[in-house]
């Protein structure tokens, strides 16, 4: 099978099993709510001046997520792994994610293990789509939300999204250093226990996970953040053809 297509053929199956977690796309910040600083978890009582006073429990944690906000502008690196297995036969596959925001405009470079680089590009209310070392794309109609389809990553968006009901944990957590909110959702129809780690300085996705009984099928984390975009990062088609450039707006 061509290399190239067999890469399309591994993220196809991933999107399909994280389909139900991975649903709308776009909700817009909500604005006029306080900040929420995350407390020490080892303090008995807080003291933050700017904190919202409010425990995350499995009923409260989407209201203080919706507290967030993800910056406008960054640059930002994952890892994820997918895993999957046929009777006796098991394998798994590692991707770097590169991204570049600002704005309405986001490109994404997703670098297999093996196989072709494939890039993204959304803006214009276009999509843009080709592998690494092309001179042609593919292109369509954008809908609202493609910029974070694009990244294929889920956001705090995903997580508000979700029915309360299957929300089974949530709390404040440190992952790698990192002060994070948790969220531990069960997909009954699916049968998964999906992870969500949301950095609350930042309001992206430190981390994630999805399991499929004792099976680790999905893993991503977070490995560089740098915000805002530096001035003069080009979104670009193959042929050299700039779209838009970063302006570096002020943090």
């Amino acid at each position: 099978m061509d290399k190239k297509y067999q890469t399309v053929l591994i993220v196809a199956i991933a999107i399909t099993v994280f389909a139900a977690v991975f649903v709308g796309f776009g909700l817009p910040s909500l604005v006029g709510i306080p900040k929420v600083t995350l407390p020490d978890i080892s303090q008995e009582s807080i003291e933050e001046t700017d904190f919202l006073p409010v425990t995350v429990t499995p009923e409260t944690v989407q209201e203080v997520i919706a507290t967030l906000s993800r910056p406008e502008s960054y640059y930002r690196e994952s890892q994820v792994k997918l895993s999957w297995s046929s009777g006796n036969q098991s394998a798994s596959s590692v991707y770097m994610v590169q991204i570049w925001a600002d704005g309405d405009y986001v490109k994404t470079k997703l670098r297999p293990s093996s196989g072709s680089v494939e890039h993204r590009l959304v803006g214009e209310g276009k999509l843009y789509i080709w592998y690494e070392g092309d001179r042609r794309w593919r292109e369509m109609d954008a809908p609202d939300g493609s910029a974070d389809l694009a990244q294929r990553l889920p956001t705090y968006e995903d997580v508000l999204r979700l029915d309360p009901a299957d929300i089974t944990d949530a709390s404040y957590q440190t992952k790698d250093g990192t002060d994070c909110i948790y969220v531990q959702v069960h997909q009954k129809e699916i049968n998964t226990l999906d992870c969500y780690w949301i950095e609350t300085a930042t309001g992206l996705l430190y981390g994630a996970e999805t399991w499929e009984g004792e099976a680790l099928v999905y893993e991503m984390t977070q490995t560089g953040l740098q915000t805002p975009l530096p001035q003069g990062v080009d979104f670009a088609l193959p042929d050299g053809r700039i779209l838009y450039s970063s302006a570096a707006v002020g943090e």
